[in-house]
């Protein structure tokens, strides 16, 4: 359980750098917003799930925050226990259509909650701030729900075996973003050799042009255009992702990075197809495919930290005329995150961040001009075993999670698009079976662009894994050609 530390005891916090990239990144058009979105097998008690709602809020503080300038700096403030609900009114939430605004966090808090009763089954959709929490916080906040619904069902009907929510303890909030009791990027050699790497890197991303997905053809309008959150899905079978890894082990690769270099390929072949000439090898900007994985930077110390940002950026990026030669691009990716994963490269991001914040206007510079560009061609956000994540202090039926009187039939979700980003992906591994979601923006990719480009997505994984590699041929990954 929870300490019994009053969440207004420890606010206000100043926010740390990632919070504050999060906060100046959004814009009205393209506010920083990711989204979970649970199905529920049954009918959903409302006041039961009010009374979930509310007591995860109170566990997860920083979710029930506003953010404030106190003595020049931003800092979160708790906004007392008039905690959201969620919105069942579903002719309201499909007039206002909340997907398509910001969030206001000098006003709000940073989610909103909307669900709709189907007769039988119900669907919950969270939108969350991006300066609020990461992916793992959203599963955590997202778990006590699902646990405190479970509990309240459970102490209604007289059970007397609840499940247990996981010890939290808020006051580890105010070190949320702490260099101590958490691995950082330990490069060996001198401070020279250590400048000279991290200066090699930062100039190579600013010498390259990222590319984004081309955008649809179909002119976008009330008749063409998508709707509500859009969040498709592509699922893969047992022994569909069991040729996924095969193929990623005959090189000696993890599926995440199996995954990073086919969207490389994919989204210079889907640009090709599309229209987009191949550029120089020799031009000064090089044309170059990038994909952002966001990094936990998490410890063991980190177990009872409620939901925050203790998350990084990695900036994976390869020229597109390296989509010639699948193999090499797939094991240049492989090693470059295995010094990711053993250097912890993702403080560098936010070595970077505190760095600007030191020179006046140096963040507020940076994020202009990177709100005007490319940051990257896409997102890849590896979500884990989310099942497990979520459900992994309730019962099971049938491999589904049970929730009282509810059964967790999906779970799924996508991370923010940005201006230059307009298409995102997440990963997730769920009963053993690997599934992707994809988010195109309703501004650029019409209802039928946007099914198209999944569509062709799921065929050139497909192809991967009808063509299952053979290990001792090391017979090549195909480019598929959309």
């Amino acid at each position: 359980m929870m300490s019994a530390t009053d969440p207004s005891s420890i606010f206000p916090l100043p926010l740390c750098a990632f919070e504050e990239f999060m906060f100046q990144d959004g814009s009205e058009d393209y506010p920083m917003l990711f989204y979970l979105q649970i199905r529920l097998k049954g009918k959903v008690d409302r006041d039961i799930m009010r009374i979930a709602v509310a007591e995860a809020f109170r566990r997860h503080p920083l979710l029930n925050c506003h953010v404030k300038k106190i003595d020049g700096e931003l800092h979160w403030t708790w906004s007392e226990d008039d905690f959201p609900e969620a919105n069942w009114d579903v002719d309201q939430w499909k007039t206002d259509q909340p997907w398509k605004k910001s969030i206001n966090l000098a006003k709000e808090t940073g989610i909103r909650v909307w669900a709709e009763q189907f007769d039988q089954h119900a669907e919950l959709t969270l939108q969350y701030h991006h300066a609020c929490c990461d992916g793992i916080g959203a599963s955590q906040f997202l778990q006590d729900i699902a646990i405190g619904y479970a509990r309240e069902y459970g102490r209604q009907a007289g059970e007397h075996d609840l499940p247990e929510l996981s010890p939290l303890d808020p006051t580890l909030l105010a070190t949320r973003n702490a260099q101590q009791g958490r691995r950082v990027a330990n490069i060996p050699g001198s401070i020279l050799r250590r400048i000279r790497i991290l200066f090699k890197y930062s100039l190579r991303y600013l010498q390259q042009k990222k590319v984004p997905f081309k955008i649809g053809t179909e002119p976008i309008n009330k008749d063409t255009r998508q709707s509500g959150v859009a969040i498709r899905q592509i699922e893969f079978d047992r022994k569909q992702t069991r040729q996924l890894r095969d193929a990623a082990k005959q090189h000696n690769c993890t599926m995440n990075d199996m995954l990073v270099s086919q969207l490389m390929l994919f989204s210079t072949k889907w640009n090709e197809a599309s229209g987009e000439r191949k550029r120089s090898r020799f031009s000064l900007r090089q044309p170059t495919a990038c994909v952002l994985v966001p990094a936990s930077l998490r410890g063991p110390a980190d177990s009872e930290l409620p939901a925050s940002n203790v998350v990084s950026y990695v900036f994976m990026s390869r020229a597109t005329s390296m989509a010639d030669t699948p193999i090499k691009l797939l094991e240049s990716i492989r090693d470059e995150m295995q010094l990711v994963h053993s250097a912890q490269a993702g403080w560098f991001f936010i070595q970077a961040i505190e760095f600007l914040k030191r020179i006046p206007f140096g963040l507020h510079l940076m994020m202009r001009s990177t709100q005007s560009s490319c940051m990257s061609t896409t997102v890849l956000s590896h979500m884990g075993n989310i099942l497990n994540a979520i459900g992994g202090r309730l019962p099971r039926e049938g491999g589904s999670i049970r929730m009282g009187n509810l059964v967790v039939e999906n779970i799924y979700g996508v991370p923010p698009i940005r201006k230059g980003t307009a298409v995102v992906f997440s990963s997730m591994m769920i009963g053993g079976c690997l599934k992707i979601c994809v988010r195109c923006c309703d501004k650029q990719y019409s209802e039928a662009d946007a099914a198209q480009l999944v569509s062709q997505f799921k065929l050139h994984l497909g192809k991967l894994c009808a063509e299952r590699p053979d290990v001792e041929s090391k017979k090549p990954i195909p480019s598929v050609v959309v």
